[in-house]
């Protein structure tokens, strides 16, 4: 006879369902849009310590849409973009982060060029690293960025902000002094 035990789902069975449940609902897809949101302004805010840092003299720059964002920090740059999976649900969707040297974001004038029809150089960005994260979380309030590649490392949006400069902090420094 088969004891009854054996069918009951383990504590790490019941977390897996758990988040499978909250990520592929409606409530996770706005929870998140929002914490897209807060990794776009983390990642300005801390953006701007490094320009102090760095002593680089351009503001940095914010381009966002709903799922993309752009953050120019003088001659680098961070792309950010959540991907969406075959399934259009966050459970299978990916965040990639890539961090470039170079301009992404084209520098909007603030005076009017000398000549308008002057043809205008072309800077190729060159990729420096990039990283893919998954969403992890059972509710919004437990909201995490999983490495796609280290299942052990997860990050808060402010936590994921930070990682992604402080990369872009030495990946400048070590093109500075090449």
């Amino acid at each position: 006879m088969l004891e009854g035990a054996e069918f009951e789902p383990s504590e790490k069975d019941r977390a897996e369902v758990a988040r499978e449940r909250f990520l592929s609902s409606h409530r996770a897809i706005a929870a998140c849009a929002r914490e897209f949101g807060r990794l776009a302004e983390e990642a300005v805010d801390r953006a701007g310590a490094l320009r102090l840092e760095l002593m680089i003299e351009e503001e940095p720059e914010l381009r966002q849409t709903p799922e993309r964002c752009i953050v120019q920090i003088g001659p680098a740059a961070l792309t950010m973009a959540w991907l969406r999976g075959p399934l259009d649900s966050l459970a299978d969707g990916r965040l990639l982060v890539i961090a470039w040297q170079g301009t992404i974001a084209r520098r909007r004038f603030t005076e009017r060029p000398e000549r308008l029809n002057a043809p205008r150089a072309v800077q190729t960005a060159v990729s420096i690293w990039e990283e893919s994260f998954l969403a992890s979380a059972d509710d919004e309030a437990t909201w995490k960025w999983q490495s796609e590649g280290d299942a052990s490392q997860r990050y808060s949006s402010a936590e994921l902000a930070t990682h992604f400069i402080d990369q872009t902090r030495t990946a400048l420094q070590l093109r500075a002094t090449a």
